[in-house]
């Protein structure tokens, strides 16, 4: 059995998707510190002018975990973020899915973390992938230390197979996973180009990009080719 960890993410990208995708059960992990100017809560699509990010406002000690993050929706901007791609992607093969998407940020969530999931768990289930998710507190207690953390919600999920991002290879002590029986396998994302509006392709955009250009086969069509 394959796993894969990963911070929720706000619109996350096809490469996050991707390595959802890729394994039969991915956690996420919502009890880990938050991080500033991330993807936690924020993610880029684009218009007629390029690039743009979409920010979640956020209500918290900046040191806290991503549980313990709150949307701050006295700044309305579930209705900034809906006009925006409502301007955006106006001309959208696909804009019929746009209102699903806009119904799952209209619910005011208790914390940051409930609206990532449910916004990831959106895209999920919008293109169809079948992995099963975990939020991270199903499986505590676990340890503070990244590796150890990991490792331990490897055994708890009985898993001989761990997909790690590319960027693992910088830090990861892939030995302590070898001598517990898990091979460390490391995600090698291509981000293949897609009809797009406005001009040339951007890649790694947030999710919102793929679905409304390209619909619910898109994910498959593009980054999964079976």
């Amino acid at each position: 059995m394959k796993y894969a960890v990963h911070q929720p993410h706000y619109l996350p990208y096809p490469g996050y998707l991707e390595k959802i995708n890729s394994v039969d059960t991915f956690i996420f992990l919502e009890k880990v510190q938050f991080v500033k100017r991330e993807y936690q809560n924020r993610n880029k699509i684009k218009g007629p002018d390029g690039t743009q990010w979409l920010t979640i406002p956020v209500k918290g000690d900046y040191k806290s975990a991503i549980e313990e993050m709150v949307p701050d929706y006295s700044s309305n901007w579930q209705e900034k973020h809906e006009a925006t791609l409502r301007r955006f992607y106006a001309k959208a093969p696909h804009l019929d899915e746009l209102d699903g998407f806009l119904n799952i940020i209209k619910v005011e969530y208790k914390t940051l973390a409930d609206l990532l999931i449910a916004t990831t768990s959106f895209f999920v289930n919008r293109f169809g992938i079948k992995t099963k998710t975990l939020k991270q507190a199903t499986l505590e207690p676990l340890s503070q230390e990244p590796n150890r953390r990991i490792l331990e919600i490897g055994q708890k999920l009985e898993a001989n197979t761990y997909l790690a991002g590319a960027g693992g290879r910088n830090y990861m002590d892939t030995d302590i996973f070898t001598s517990n029986g898990i091979t460390v396998e490391f995600q090698e994302f291509v981000p293949h180009p897609y009809p797009q509006l406005h001009g040339d392709f951007a890649a790694n955009l947030g999710s919102i990009d793929l679905l409304l250009n390209t619909g619910r086969d898109g994910f498959f069509k593009y980054y999964c080719k079976l």
